[in-house]
């Protein structure tokens, strides 16, 4: 028997989930291509230090774009079953926003005007991501909770039947 098609919300989800997609991959290039200049732009002007310490959370932060972007493909390829996928992402963007905001708040007096202001711009492109994708992941399936009970159980061990298997050497039985 056939799925239902989607609700106008599920597309509208899977659709998001899809731009996202796109956008974190395209987003982890550029971070790992050019660190620098992703920087420059993200903290107004203000010139990086690529040291061993900033190539550490380069790759660090290029592995979740990764890990993210998948999800969010996960996501889209089946709104309605696998909308759980965007849970890691709603995790990443709102850790990265709440530490975005409280390294900022810790910067030294005058901070706006250097290169702290570059985790002032990550907690303003993050938490709106965040809120949005709050908003969409919860629109997507009104009703539908982690804590709603399971529709489908998985088989009980003894219901499966495994065949023996008969290992070789070179297709010859030994």
């Amino acid at each position: 028997m056939p799925l239902p098609p989607l609700s106008l919300r599920e597309a509208r989800l899977g659709r998001f989930a899809a731009g996202c997609s796109a956008l974190y991959a395209t987003l982890g290039l550029l971070f790992a291509a050019f660190p620098g200049s992703i920087f420059r732009i993200a903290g107004l002007g203000a010139h990086a230090d690529l040291g061993p310490e900033v190539r550490f959370w380069q790759v660090l932060g290029v592995s979740s774009m990764a890990a993210i972007s998948v999800a969010c493909a996960v996501a889209a390829s089946s709104p309605r079953e696998r909308r759980v996928a965007l849970l890691p992402v709603l995790a990443g963007k709102l850790a990265t926003s709440l530490l975005a905001l409280l390294a900022f708040a810790s910067a030294p007096a005058g901070a706006f005007g250097s290169s702290w202001r570059a985790l002032g711009s990550l907690f303003a492109v993050d938490f709106p991501l965040f809120l949005v994708t709050v908003i969409l992941y919860r629109h997507g399936a009104p009703g539908v909770h982690l804590s709603s009970a399971p529709t489908q159980r998985a088989p009980e061990v003894s219901e499966v039947e495994v065949p023996p298997v008969r290992l070789t050497v070179g297709g010859r039985p030994s």
